[in-house]
């Protein structure tokens, strides 16, 4: 026999030595408990996912959008510009049918497929003005919060008036920890504000 071979039946010989501890564990009462639990917890997380999805669908297809100018991009030299829209009532954006759905965050993949589904599911009220999403939907958030029964055209006005009072703020630092922004979201600059 080769040591090739030996080495092959050895490694054979250990591994259904492990087998059989693993059968022995199996039989375990802590062992059964936590595979059953591992195994429900599974089936609860995909009913998770699946509520999640189908809640964010209905908050999508229910809303009547706010819309902001998320961002612009392209060659303005050579003619070739778009612009994304969200809304900052419930943070549809268009922006994520510029990627592949492959390339998305969960979330993200349901916004896709709510506009894949309905392409004229971003319409409402257009508020003419380009700002950044995340800004944006914080703002609305503040504003809600502070007058939770305000009509949605007087929404648009609060919001472009507090986006001209931060646009002419130099602390915005400041603003943006009042506004409970993500602490990934460090600073935005005036031209990320800007009537259109």
């Amino acid at each position: 026999m080769s040591s090739l071979e030996k080495e092959y039946n050895k490694l054979i010989e250990q591994r259904n030595k492990i087998i059989e501890e693993i059968k022995s564990f199996k039989e375990s009462e802590t062992v059964k408990k936590y595979l059953e639990l591992t195994r429900l917890n599974e089936e609860l997380y995909n009913q998770q996912l699946s509520l999640y999805k189908r809640i964010k669908e209905e908050k999508y297809t229910s809303c009547k959008h706010i819309l902001v100018i998320s961002e612009i991009g392209g060659d303005r030299y050579h003619g070739h510009s778009h612009k994304s829209r969200g809304c900052i009532k419930c943070g549809l954006n268009d922006k994520v049918l510029s990627f592949n759905r492959n390339e998305l965050s969960p979330s993200e993949k349901i916004m896709y497929d709510c506009l894949k589904k309905d392409l004229h599911r971003l319409r409402g009220i257009e508020t003419k003005v380009a700002c950044d999403l995340t800004l944006a939907c914080a703002i609305y958030k503040e504003i809600k919060e502070t007058y939770p029964n305000i009509d949605d055209e007087t929404t648009v006005e609060y919001f472009n008036t507090t986006l001209k009072t931060i646009r002419n703020n130099s602390h915005k630092d400041e603003i943006a920890k009042r506004l409970k922004l993500d602490s990934n979201y460090n600073v935005w600059y005036g031209r990320d504000v800007y009537n259109d």
